[in-house]
C-alpha cells in the first residue's frame, strides 16, 4: 500500500478512547431497538436514540476533519517541495528529522527554530567529521538547509544554533580575534595565529558577533588542530544553545499599544504633515518600528512617529516609510526606518528595549 494512503487511512482509524465510546454508544443504540421491539418506545429510549446517533455524527465529523487536515498538510507540503527545489531525498530526509524532533515536516521545513530542534535531535550523538563527504547526513542536511531557505540569517534575526553561523563573523577566543571561516552541520572552522593550549576532546568558550543583531558567548567541543603556516586551523562541534548577551542595533521588541504616525511633508517651520495614520505599534527597536493600520502609505514617504514603548513617550520621531504589506482592504503593516535618531532619543530607546527583552 502506498505509504501516502497509509498515512490517510492511519487518520481514518478513530483513537482508542473515540473507539470505546463509540462501541459503548452502538451497544446502547442495539439495546434502545430491542426494548423499542418488546413493548411501547419510552420518551427516555428515544432520547437515547437521538444522543447516540448525534454522538457517532460527532465522532464521524472529527475523523472527517481529521483526514482533511492531514490532505491540507500533504498538498502544502507537497507545493512547498516544488517551490523550493525539494527532490525525493530531500523529503525523506526532512520526514526523517521531523520524527526525531517529534514534529511535522510541513511544520520544519515553514520554521526555522523547528528546523534547527529537529536537525540537532536528528544529529546528536552521530560521529562528527570536520570535512563532510557529500553523500553523508550531514551534508545532505546542509543541502536541505540551503533549499529552504535556511542557510542565511536576516541582520535583525537571532541566532538558534551555531549551524547558523556564516563565514566572516567576528569570533574571540582566549583573548585572539578571528573569523569563522567555514561552516557545515558537523562543525565550524576557524584559524589561529597560535596552537591553543589544549588537546581536541576539550570543550572551549567562545564570543561570536552577529554584527547589528547580537553578542553570542558559545561552548564547543575542540574536534580538531591543524598546524598552518600562520599558526593553524581549528574545527568546533556546534552548541545548540547560544547565550545571547548583548543586543544591538536592530534588536525589537513587541510592546503593543497605541501609535500615530504624521505622513508627508514637512515637520515644523513649514507645518504639520497633512496625513495622520493611526494604528497599533508591533514591534520597536532602534532602527526603526512596524505599525498596523487601517491606512495605507506609499514607500519613501517621509515621516513622524509617536509611540511608547515600556510607558516611556517617543514624539515626532522622524522617519522614513519602508514599505506598506497587507490585503488592498487591510489592514497594514507599515515599516518605517529611524532617521537621524537623536542621541537623548537613541540612549532613551536602547535602555528600555533593553528592560523589555530581559536583557
Amino acid at each position: 500500500m502506498p505509504k501516502a494512503t497509509l498515512i490517510l487511512v492511519g487518520f481514518l482509524q478513530p483513537s482508542a478512547a473515540e473507539d470505546n465510546r463509540l462501541n459503548g454508544m452502538l451497544r446502547a443504540f442495539s439495546r434502545a431497538f430491542q426494548e423499542s421491539r418488546s413493548g411501547t418506545v419510552s420518551p427516555l429510549v428515544v432520547l437515547a436514540a437521538l444522543v447516540a446517533v448525534g454522538l457517532v455524527a460527532t465522532l464521524a465529523w472529527r475523523v472527517f476533519d481529521r483526514w482533511q487536515s492531514a490532505r491540507a498538510d500533504v498538498e502544502a507540503l507537497a507545493q512547498l517541495a516544488r517551490d523550493r527545489g525539494l527532490d525525493e531525498g530531500d523529503l525523506a530526509l526532512l520526514h526523517t528529522i521531523a520524527a526525531r524532533g517529534d514534529t511535522t515536516a510541513l511544520a520544519a521545513a515553514r520554521h526555522l527554530d523547528v528546523f534547527e530542534r529537529a536537525v540537532a535531535a536528528e544529529l546528536d550523538g552521530r560521529a562528527r567529521i570536520t570535512s563532510a563527504d557529500e553523500g553523508d547526513v550531514f551534508a545532505a542536511t546542509h543541502r536541505l538547509r540551503l533549499r529552504l531557505g535556511f542557510a542565511t540569517l536576516r541582520p535583525h534575526d537571532a541566532i538558534i544554533s551555531t549551524r547558523e553561523l556564516e563565514p566572516g563573523m567576528p569570533v574571540e577566543l582566549a583573548g585572539a580575534r578571528t573569523v569563522v571561516e567555514e561552516v557545515s552541520e558537523a562543525s565550524f572552522s576557524l584559524s589561529l595565529p597560535q596552537l591553543p593550549a589544549v588537546a581536541p576532546g576539550a570543550r572551549l568558550a567562545l564570543s561570536i558577533v552577529h554584527l547589528d543583531e547580537a553578542k553570542y558567548f558559545v561552548t564547543c567541543e575542540l574536534l580538531s588542530v591543524v598546524p598552518t603556516a600562520e599558526g593553524c586551523r581549528v574545527a568546533f562541534g556546534h552548541d545548540e544553545h547560544p547565550a545571547r548577551t548583548q543586543r544591538r542595533r536592530h534588536a525589537r521588541v513587541r510592546p503593543g499599544g497605541a501609535a500615530t504616525v504624521q505622513c508627508g511633508g514637512d515637520l515644523g517651520a513649514l507645518g504639520r504633515p497633512g496625513i495622520t495614520v493611526e494604528g497599533t505599534l508591533l514591534d520597536a527597536g532602534v532602527g526603526g518600528a512596524a505599525v498596523e493600520t487601517l491606512s495605507w502609505v506609499e514607500a519613501r514617504t517621509h515621516a513622524w512617529a509617536t509611540f511608547s514603548v515600556g510607558g516611556v513617550a517617543f514624539h515626532d520621531v522622524e522617519a522614513r516609510v519602508l514599505g506598506c504589506e497587507g490585503s488592498p482592504e487591510g489592514p497594514y503593516r507599515l515599516r518605517l526606518e529611524f532617521v537621524r535618531l537623536s542621541a537623548d532619543n537613541l540612549h532613551r530607546l536602547g535602555g528600555v528595549i533593553s528592560v523589555a527583552s530581559g536583557r
